[in-house]
This record gives C-alpha cells, sequence and structure tokens, in this order.
C-alpha cells in the first residue's frame, strides 16, 4: 500500500478518538506530500481515492462497525463512485477529508466525501459503500441493527435524487459489454 503510514496513523487514532454515531461525520487532517503530486504539479486524481479509502476505514473504527467487520468476516467495499474535481490541491497544502453517511438502502450505504481547504471545497464524491461477507453482500439494515440503531435511514438529499438513475445505467451499460 503506498499510503501505509497514513494508515497506520489512521488505525492508531481511530482507537484513540472517542467513538461516534455512524451519521456523524468524519473529519481527517491531510497535506499533500511531493509523493501525492502528478506531473501537473497538483495532487493526482488516483490519491483523492485512496485517501477516501482511508476516511471510510476511520468512520468504520469509530463507529463500531469495524468490531462487526472483524467478528464476521465481511469486507467493505466501494460498489459505485463519482468524483467532482473543483479546485486543484497544491503542493504541501493543508486539507480536511470530511466523510459522512447520507442514507441507505437495500444494498448499500451511501457517503459524501469532502476535500476542503480555507472553508472551500475542492472535491466532492458519492460513494455507493457495501459490506460482502460469505453470503454476498449485507443488507444495511442488518448492520444496523447490530450496531442498535433502529432509526429508518434518512431520505436521499435532493441534490442526489438522480443517483439510481445513474447506476442502474452503469450496470445496463456493463451487461451490454
Amino acid at each position: 500500500m503506498n499510503l501505509i503510514f497514513r494508515l497506520i496513523r489512521i488505525l492508531f487514532l481511530g482507537w484513540l478518538r472517542p467513538a461516534m454515531h455512524p451519521m456523524d461525520p468524519s473529519t481527517l487532517a491531510f497535506r499533500t506530500w511531493p509523493t501525492d503530486l502528478d506531473i501537473n504539479m497538483h495532487m493526482t486524481n488516483s490519491r483523492y481515492f485512496a485517501l477516501m479509502d482511508l476516511g471510510r476505514t476511520e468512520l468504520i473504527l469509530r463507529t463500531g462497525i469495524f468490531r462487526l467487520v472483524l467478528k464476521h468476516k465481511w469486507q467493505p467495499v466501494v460498489s459505485v463512485s463519482t468524483m467532482r474535481f473543483k479546485r486543484a490541491i497544491k503542493p504541501f497544502q493543508r486539507f480536511h477529508l470530511e466523510t459522512q453517511a447520507l442514507y441507505w438502502d437495500e444494498q448499500g450505504f451511501y457517503l459524501e466525501q469532502r476535500f476542503v481547504a480555507d472553508g472551500k471545497t475542492l472535491a466532492l464524491a458519492v460513494v455507493k459503500a457495501v459490506f460482502v461477507g460469505r453470503g454476498g453482500v449485507i443488507r444495511p439494515a442488518h448492520i444496523c441493527n447490530e450496531l442498535g440503531m433502529m432509526d429508518p435511514s434518512p431520505d436521499v438529499p435532493d441534490w442526489l435524487s438522480g443517483w439510481p438513475d445513474i447506476e442502474n445505467a452503469i450496470d445496463e451499460r456493463l451487461g451490454a459489454i
């Protein structure tokens, strides 16, 4: 893993930081290092996705889902993601990654992951995350029950109402090739 030291930091701090509710936002601080840059001298697109993995890892640790992952031998997996880059992250720039669950349905959890610096959003991603076990995808309702969360899912945010159409279009395209 090319982010091994960052991962170790996230794992260590994840155990030390207070527990959080699964719907609460998680925030991690980062700085762009020379190994994060592309030939244009800003953070390379692939690094955003790698850092997003760390954001989701921290969320899984602090919400207690990690205990369930270990107990049941589940694997957290990204099923679908989309990203909008707005402003470049420059060398040595400090920024934050904010990760927050938005809602869930029968298949997965939908998360917003936002890169922020100086109060400005630099990039925004929406991710559908699932947990896979021996029998396939674990239903989010099952995970919520094991966490003691009996509340229903929040509604799909208005700004994200077209997401199922995008997901279905991609599924249809994959079936055609």
